[in-house]
């Protein structure tokens, strides 16, 4: 009987213990994805959070050097930050790594979207 007592005192002591441990981390691995970090980073350039944009857009292009959204992303942080000019040079790097026709259409709309910014500054 004292065995037994002693076994459940134990196993309830192990349960308190890792009851009070720290909380258990879960993983998420689809957002870490070059995809999903260009996703987070225009949300965050459409609410005017160029630096974390940039943060997210930087991520994607870590995580997949030649992911080409992640290029224009970091293109239009450049024209948003007034370097258009340098703006158009990550486009053009762009241009090349676009591998789908998807991509193709994001670096097209990101040189419209940087040449709406250059006429708004020269009005």
């Amino acid at each position: 009987m004292a065995k037994r007592n002693s076994l459940a005192l134990l196993i309830l002591s192990l349960v308190l213990i890792g009851a009070c441990g720290p909380d258990t981390i879960f993983l998420r691995p689809a957002l870490d994805t070059p995809a999903q970090h260009v996703k987070n980073g225009h949300s965050l350039l459409a609410r005017g959070k160029i630096d974390a944009a940039n943060t997210e857009f930087v991520r994607a292009k870590s995580l997949d050097d030649g992911y080409a959204p992640a290029y224009v992303g970091i293109a239009l942080v450049q024209g948003n930050r007034g370097d258009v000019d340098g703006g158009v040079e990550i486009l053009n790097q762009a241009r090349g790594l676009a591998a789908t026709p998807d991509e193709a259409k994001a670096v097209d709309r990101g040189y419209e979207l940087l040449e709406e910014m250059r006429s708004t500054v020269k009005n």
